[in-house]
Order: C-alpha cells, then structure tokens, then sequence
C-alpha cells in the first residue's frame, strides 16, 4: 500500500485505556519506513539513469551537430523540391479540373443529344401509333360495314325462308319435268 501525506495527516489510532495501541503505531511507523526507504531508492536509481541519459544526449548532440550542417543542406534540398512539387501538383490539378470539365461538358451535350433522339423516336412512335388506330379503326368500320351488307343479304336470302324455299323447290321440280321428259310417259310416236 503507498502512502501519501494526507494519509500521515489523517491516520487515527484506536485508543487503549493508557493511550495509543502500540502496535498499531509500531505497524504505521514501520510500514512508514519501508515507504520511505522505498522511495529513497527510487530517487536515488531515478538520479543515476538520469546522469546515464545525460550523458547520452550529451553523445548524441556532438553527433547531432555534425549531422546538422548535412541537414541543412538537406533541408534547402527538400525545400526546394516542395517548391517545385507544389507548383507541378498545382499544374496537374489545374489540367485535371479542364479535362474533367471538359468530359462533364461533353457528357452533358451528349446526354442532351441522347434526350432529344428519344424525343424524336417517341414523337415518331406516336405518330404511328395515331396512324396505325386510325386504319385499324377505318378497317373495322369497313369490315363492319360489308359484314353488315352480307348479314343483309343472306337475311333477304330465298332459301332461309320455308315459304319461298318450297315455292323454289317447286319451280324446280317443273323446269326439271319440262326438260327431263322421263319421268313423265312419252307422247306416242317419239322414240
């Protein structure tokens, strides 16, 4: 358990009949103890790698300064550099935005093209189809027409009538007697 001071400040102990409970403030002093002793050695092994890092940098930075006037000169070469990307990046993007204007323009004038063809295929369609109902109409009114003629004709047909089928069947019968002989005897002398 770490101790802090408000935790030295705050700690209450039990009270005996002559005082504090000794072992209770023997146990809090001696876990006191450890947690100082503790945190000495931490100090004291914190301060050690601190002088070890110290000296580190210390390596490091005679090192760095050697590298700094390579950087430096590294540093204009990749300035300039940008300079020249930025501006070639600005190039491209510039020419990217004309041709995809220019693609977007000519899909649109496309896209108008295409619109106006169908226009014109549905007015085309259109016209055709009024043409083909108006025949179709003109045909059924014709073909009403002579349908009703025939219906008219064969309703004043003779032969749909008993009366006149007789009478027909009649007339027959005689112009066949006249000219077929045979079934009537032959006048004497004809051979």
């Amino acid at each position: 358990m770490s101790l802090y001071p408000t935790d030295i400040r705050h700690q209450e102990f039990s009270g005996t009949l002559f005082g504090f409970s000794k072992k209770e403030v023997r146990e809090f002093l001696e876990q006191l103890a450890t947690e100082l002793e503790d945190y000495q050695r931490r100090q004291e092994k914190e301060i050690q790698r601190r002088e070890v890092m110290q000296h580190e940098v210390k390596q490091e930075a005679i090192q760095a300064s050697s590298a700094v006037e390579d950087l430096k000169r590294r540093e204009e070469l990749i300035s300039r550099t940008l300079v020249f990307a930025e501006k070639t990046k600005a190039d491209i993007i510039a020419n990217a935005r004309k041709e995809a204007e220019n693609i977007i323009h000519e899909a649109e004038l496309k896209a108008k093209r295409a619109i106006q063809e169908a226009r014109q295929y549905l007015t085309a369609l259109e016209h055709q189809y009024v043409q083909i109902k108006e025949q179709k109409r003109q045909f059924l009114m014709q073909f009403k027409s002579e349908l009703q003629t025939f219906m008219d004709r064969i309703g004043k047909d003779p032969l749909l009538t008993k009366d006149t089928e007789q009478l027909l069947d009649t007339e027959f019968k005689q112009i066949k007697d006249e000219i077929n002989p045979g079934n009537n005897p032959r006048p004497e002398g004809q051979n």
